[in-house]
């Protein structure tokens, strides 16, 4: 079949080549060629042609068409879409992507089949304003396509059907408990193997941009790695962010809270027992299962286990009231009396991968109960006292205890001090390692193993004596150093502490 139209006619209707042919447009290629033009007719004034239509009706006709209609011989996205509307070509254009055959390895699949489709309106629309009826230059063989779009859910289905030789499975990656080392670790993903939809994608658009083809169109299946659901990433934070809740200085560790109050830490080891973990093959989330029966069991004694009294903390401090020593560490009081509801609770904790437990109870805080100490020595009477009371200013005497002074020229001094140091055996004097006298040294004197000593003025101090029992008023012994028995002076070691103070008066 052939569309036929007149060759444009001079300016002087005189001068008309009545011999001029007339194009001809092949419908199968859209080439156009000139044919002979048919024998002018005979004018008559108000003829009609054909079927009673008006040949002025008629031409009018054909204007109006030529400008609503895409020229002859257009291919749009591979569809010939030539004398049809943009509407009709977009229809047509839909129609063609998704009944165009491919063969991709070895397997012919339909564009619906692999979930292909384009914007055939834009396309349409494109061939309309690109080659219009109405100019005669755009008649032929003019092309127009555009990008298309692959369902890669549905595209990866219809592949991995058609052609599972091109496809090998990936492995997720997994979140286990190592026992021995007692935290979560992660056995690394394993990639597979696919299609690369990107890839194809492109060559069916290039595809789609060549002359339509009743042919399937042959596609180069290029293979790519396919990550797995799960990653290593994922795995590795997962682990991470239950591994550090049981960290010895986690800021909110594993464990039972009363009022937000830790009132029973939790293990690793149990912990794990209480749940599985594993990856949504398709999210590649990581999901923990929660064991109640296991969780059932393990609280089934949470009472006992939670339930504390009150111990309050014990402080020695000094005058100004500074903590020297913490002489009993304080334990907030804990009480629950029922388990209903808890084990749901843990499960629920459990799937957020919340390993902190909320428990209803009460909760008794600890007071701090401070001591304030102190040493006195009076010369004169030969004696050391110790004295201890809440604050500075109501402390009473407690002990007691004779001692022996410096001699002449190793006078202990008067002041008040404060204890810097303490040690509970040195050797004293010019000594070797083994508590050996050395001669020549700055001391004339080696004494080993001296206990319990309480430094608070130089190389003064409390000490235990083993060397003579000359203790009380008068008695001047040492070199300085405040000699005691070495019972009193374990005493006093035990009682003082750095910081601690100290007052020698005569």
């Amino acid at each position: 079949m052939t569309d036929v139209v007149t060759r444009p006619e001079g300016g002087d209707p005189a001068n008309a080549d009545t011999s001029a042919t007339a194009p001809v447009v092949s419908a199968d290629t859209g080439n156009v060629q000139w044919a002979d033009a048919e024998p002018p007719k005979k004018r008559h004034l108000g003829a009609w042609l054909g079927f009673g239509i008006p040949l002025g009706l008629l031409a009018a006709g054909a204007v109006v068409a030529s400008l609503v209609l895409i020229a002859p011989g257009v291919t749009a996205a591979g569809a010939p879409v030539g004398f049809s509307t943009p509407g009709a070509a977009a229809e047509t254009v839909a129609n063609h992507v998704a009944d165009q055959e491919f063969t991709i390895g070895g397997a012919t699949l339909t564009g619906d089949q692999l979930g292909l489709s384009v914007d055939a309106k834009a396309i349409a629309d494109d061939a309309f304003a690109t080659y219009p009826a109405w100019n005669l230059g755009s008649w032929g063989t003019g092309r127009v396509s555009g990008a298309v779009t692959l369902d890669a859910e549905k595209a990866s289905e219809t592949l991995r059907g058609a052609v599972p030789d091109l496809y090998a499975a990936s492995t997720d990656a997994q979140v286990v408990f190592d026992a021995d080392a007692k935290k979560y670790t992660v056995v690394e993903a394993t990639p597979g193997q696919g299609i690369d939809l990107a890839a194809l994608t492109e060559s069916i658009t290039a595809a789609l941009k060549a002359p339509a083809t009743s042919e399937p169109i042959a596609l180069d299946a290029r293979q790519t790695e396919v990550e797995a659901a799960a990653t290593t990433e994922e795995a590795e934070a997962f682990a991470h962010d239950l591994n550090v809740q049981f960290a010895s200085d986690a800021a909110q560790p594993a464990g039972f809270y009363l009022q937000d109050e830790l009132a029973l830490a939790v293990p690793s080891t149990d912990v794990q027992s209480w749940m599985d973990i594993a990856a949504d093959p398709e999210s590649g989330d990581f999901v923990v299962t929660p064991d109640m029966g296991a969780i059932e069991e393990a609280i089934k004694d949470l009472p006992a286990r939670v339930n504390k009294d009150v111990v309050n903390k014990e402080v020695v401090t000094n005058s100004a009231g500074d903590e020297l020593r913490v002489i009993t560490e304080g334990q907030d009081g804990f009480g629950i009396e029922s388990t209903d509801g808890v084990a749901a609770s843990i499960g629920e904790s459990l799937k957020s991968g919340d390993l902190s437990f909320d428990l209803q109870g009460e909760v008794v805080k600890y007071e701090t109960t401070t001591i304030f100490r102190r040493a006195e020595v009076d010369k004169s009477a030969g004696t050391a006292y110790m004295y201890e009371g809440p604050v500075a200013g109501q402390e009473k005497l407690i002990a007691s205890y004779p001692i022996a002074l410096g001699k002449p020229g190793h006078d202990t001094q008067t002041g008040h001090f404060t204890v810097y140091g303490q040690l509970t055996s040195q050797d004293m004097g010019s000594c070797d390692a083994d508590g050996n006298y050395v001669p020549g040294g700055k001391f004339d004197y080696c004494t080993a193993d001296v206990p319990y000593i309480s430094y608070f003025n130089g190389d003064q101090g409390f000490h235990g004596t083993y060397w003579h029992n000359n203790f009380g008023a008068g008695a001047y012994m040492s070199h300085g150093c405040v000699n005691m028995t070495q019972a009193a002076a374990e005493h006093m070691y035990r009682f003082l502490q750095v910081g601690s103070e100290v007052w020698v008066h005569d």
